[in-house]
């Protein structure tokens, strides 16, 4: 009985800790997203973005662009899901980088939206980079969340970026 609870202790100790670390931000026409602390609002990382985040001595970078389903429609564009969605983002995303490696599409459902996420890492100048792509879909949108980073600092950063990709609340 004593090891559940003291089980119980650390989970809730984790979670608080990892909700200590991250903070709501509001972006765009009207979503949120879960930000680590370190990082600070940035106007200069895509004209496009509606929230973008960053901290350049950590070399960790997020940006969301959003995409009204209606304006894609006028435009002729109807994807049926977030999946299609992201695969003809990505057809011709970075296409022309050396060694471009894609991991399989992870589909998932979080905060009652669907998700397509996928991995890519690329060589640009002889630097390396990762890069988390996740495109949620809502009622009215699809919203591409990009996290980035040199390749050297992935494995630290992968978990604030699982954290923030999943986190889009509409």
């Amino acid at each position: 009985m004593k090891s559940i609870y003291l089980l119980a202790v650390v989970l809730l100790f984790s979670i608080n800790i990892n909700a200590q670390n991250f903070v709501s931000q509001k972006g765009g026409h009207s979503y949120t997203m879960d930000i680590p602390r370190y990082m600070m609002k940035s106007f200069e990382l895509n004209d496009a973005a509606s929230l973008q985040y960053q901290n350049a001595v950590k070399e960790a970078y997020v940006i969301t662009i959003e995409d009204s389903k209606e304006e894609l429609q006028s435009l002729g564009m109807l994807f049926l899901n977030p999946t299609e969605f992201l695969e003809n983002f990505i057809e011709e995303y970075q296409v022309n980088a050396e060694n471009r490696a894609l991991s399989p599409i992870a589909e998932f459902i979080n905060n009652g939206n669907n998700h397509s996420q996928i991995e890519m890492t690329w060589t640009e100048e002889g630097t390396g980079f990762y890069m988390l792509i996740t495109v949620v879909e809502t009622k009215t949108h699809f919203y591409k969340v990009l996290c980035w980073t040199l390749a050297e600092y992935k494995d630290s950063l992968k978990n604030d970026y699982l954290t923030i990709s999943k986190s889009l609340k509409d």
